[in-house]
C-alpha cells in the first residue's frame, strides 16, 4: 500500500470509530492536506487563525512539506513531528490537530487542546482567614502553573503519568528534586505505573491505589485544595500529585498529627498557631470520646458524678424509654443523616436545612421524652468539633470509630471505653506512609521535629522535618 492509500484508509477508520471527528482538506500546490480534529476538545480559534490561516495564505513556490510546515508557517507554539500512524486516534482524543500531508511518512500534531473549565476560585473545603484564596480546579494545566507561579525552582520535577485504559487521565507527580527523598518518590511512581483499570475519575481513585493499606480506616495520603498548602508541602520534601479532573491534590508521605495542621497556623503568631492547634486536638478527642463517656457514667459509672447532678440526670431520663446505648446510637444515627442530607440539598438552602433539622428534631425529641436534653447536648457539641480539622479525611474516620467507642463502652462501660482507645492507639501505631511511621514525630520520638510542628514557627525551624528523610534537610 503506497503513502497515499495508507492515510486515506487511516482516515477513513477514524471517520468510522470516532463519531464527531472533524476533517478538513486543503488544497496547496496540488497538495492535498488533511487537518483532522476533535471539535468539542479543540480551540477553533487557534486552529483557524494559527494554523488554517497560515497554511491557505502562504506564498508557495513549491509543494509544502512536514519540515517547511512546521518551521516557516503554522504559527502554533507546541508542535511535534510523529512517524506511528497507530498514534493518531489517540492524539485526537487528546485533543490534538492532526495535519496529514499525503505523500509524506510524517504527520504533525499540534496542541490546540481546549476543554471547559471553570477559573481559580476560593477554596470550599480547606477555607481559612489568612492564606492566598487561590485553590485547585478541574484543570490539570491551572493546577501546574499555580505550584511553578510559588516555586520557581529549577529543581522542581514534574513528571507524567496516563492512568486508565479508556480514561487515559493524566496524573502529575511533583517534588524537588534535590529535597524529596528518592525512596518514596520512585514508589509512588511505580504504583503509578502499576495501576491497571478502566477509567481515572477523581484523585480518590488515585489515593485507593497507592495507598499502603487500603483495609485502615486512617488516611496515609493527605488531601489539598489550596494551592500555598501543597507547595508548603512540597518545600518540606514531600510529593504532590495532581490527577486532571480533580480539585484535590494528593500529599505523600502524611503522618497522623499533621493532619491537625493548617496553613494558618504558619501564616499566624506561634501562640495563635499552638492555641488552633490544641483546639483541633481537644476537637478531635471530643468527638471521638464525649458520647462514649456518656453512656458509660449513665450506664455503669453514675456514682462519679456529685450526688445533686446524679439526681438531676435521672429525672431527666425518667421518660426516656431505651437505655443509653440505644439513646446514644440514635441520636448519633440521626445526625449523620441530617449531615449527609445538607450535603446533597442544593448549596442554598443546605446549611439552612441542616441547623433548622437538628433544632427542631432535637427538641422534638426532648419534649416527646425520647431522649434526654443532655444527649442533644452532647451529640450537637461532637458534631461540631467533627469539623474543626483542616483536612475532613482524617474526621471521616473519627466518625467512624465513634461508633466503636459507643458500642465497647455500652457492652464493657469504662473498660471497654480504655480498650477501644487502646485498640485505636495501636492501630496508628501499625500503620505506615511510604516508609514513614504515621505516627512521627511523636514516635519515634525527634524533639526538634516536635517543636517545630507546635510552634509553626518558620524562623526558628531551620532544618527540615527528619522524619522524612530529605536529601537538603537544611531549610534557611
Amino acid at each position: 500500500m503506497n503513502k497515499e492509500n495508507k492515510y486515506i484508509q487511516i482516515i477513513d477508520d477514524i471517520k468510522t470509530n470516532i463519531t464527531d471527528i472533524c476533517i478538513r482538506n486543503l488544497k496547496l500546490v496540488d497538495e492535498d492536506v488533511f487537518i483532522i480534529y476533535i471539535q468539542q476538545l479543540t480551540d477553533r480559534n487557534s486552529l483557524s487563525n494559527n494554523i488554517i490561516k497560515p497554511l491557505l495564505q502562504y506564498n508557495y513556490t513549491s509543494k509544502p512539506t512536514i519540515e517547511k510546515i512546521v518551521s516557516s508557517i503554522m504559527f502554533v507554539d507546541d508542535i511535534i513531528v510523529e512517524l506511528d500512524e497507530s498514534k493518531i486516534a489517540d492524539y485526537l482524543l487528546e485533543g490534538k490537530t492532526i495535519i496529514i500531508l499525503l505523500n509524506s511518512n510524517e504527520y504533525i500534531i499540534a496542541n490546540t487542546f481546549k476543554v471547559e473549565k471553570r477559573t481559580t476560585e476560593s477554596p470550599e473545603i480547606q477555607s481559612s482567614i489568612r492564606s492566598p484564596k487561590d485553590a485547585f480546579t478541574e484543570s490539570i494545566d491551572s493546577n501546574i502553573s499555580l505550584i511553578r507561579y510559588r516555586i520557581k525552582d529549577k529543581a522542581l520535577k514534574i513528571d507524567y503519568f496516563k492512568v486508565g485504559v479508556r480514561t487515559k487521565t493524566s496524573v502529575a507527580v511533583i517534588y524537588i528534586k534535590d529535597i524529596a527523598n528518592s525512596k518514596y518518590v520512585e514508589e509512588i511512581k511505580s504504583k503509578l505505573n502499576n495501576i491497571h483499570i478502566d477509567g481515572i475519575m477523581e484523585s480518590g481513585y488515585i489515593q485507593k491505589f497507592i495507598s499502603e493499606k487500603n483495609n485502615t480506616l486512617f488516611p496515609q495520603i493527605g488531601i489539598s485544595e489550596r494551592s500555598d498548602s501543597a507547595c508548603a508541602n512540597i518545600l518540606e520534601g514531600k510529593v504532590c500529585i495532581i490527577v486532571d479532573g480533580s480539585n484535590l491534590a494528593l500529599i505523600a508521605p502524611k503522618s497522623f498529627i499533621e493532619f491537625l495542621d493548617a496553613g494558618d497556623d504558619h501564616y499566624d503568631s506561634i501562640y495563635v498557631g499552638i492555641f488552633t492547634k490544641s483546639l483541633r486536638f481537644l476537637a478531635l478527642t471530643t468527638t471521638l470520646s464525649l458520647s462514649a463517656l456518656y453512656v458509660a457514667v449513665v450506664a455503669f459509672h453514675a456514682d462519679i458524678l456529685p450526688a445533686q447532678y446524679i439526681l438531676t440526670l435521672a429525672s431527666s431520663r425518667v421518660t426516656v424509654p431505651v437505655n443509653a446505648l440505644v439513646e446514644v446510637t440514635l441520636m448519633e444515627i440521626i445526625v449523620e443523616l441530617l449531615r449527609e442530607a445538607s450535603i446533597r440539598l442544593p448549596k442554598a438552602i443546605g446549611p439552612a436545612i441542616g441547623i433548622v433539622g437538628t433544632i427542631v428534631i432535637g427538641q422534638a425529641a426532648v419534649s416527646a421524652g425520647l431522649v434526654s436534653p443532655l444527649i442533644v447536648i452532647i451529640v450537637s457539641l461532637s458534631l461540631m468539633c467533627s469539623f474543626a480539622m483542616p483536612d475532613y479525611t482524617i474526621m471521616a474516620s473519627i466518625r467512624l470509630l465513634k461508633f466503636m467507642m459507643i458500642f465497647l463502652t455500652g457492652v464493657f462501660g469504662l473498660f471497654g471505653f480504655i480498650m477501644g482507645y487502646t485498640l485505636i492507639i495501636i492501630k496508628i501505631a501499625s500503620i505506615n506512609s511510604f516508609g514513614i511511621p504515621y505516627t512521627a514525630p511523636v514516635s519515634p520520638f525527634n524533639y526538634n521535629d516536635m517543636k517545630n510542628y507546635i510552634m509553626s514557627n518558620i524562623k526558628s525551624s531551620k532544618e527540615r522535618p527528619n522524619f522524612l528523610n530529605p536529601k537538603d534537610k537544611k531549610r534557611q
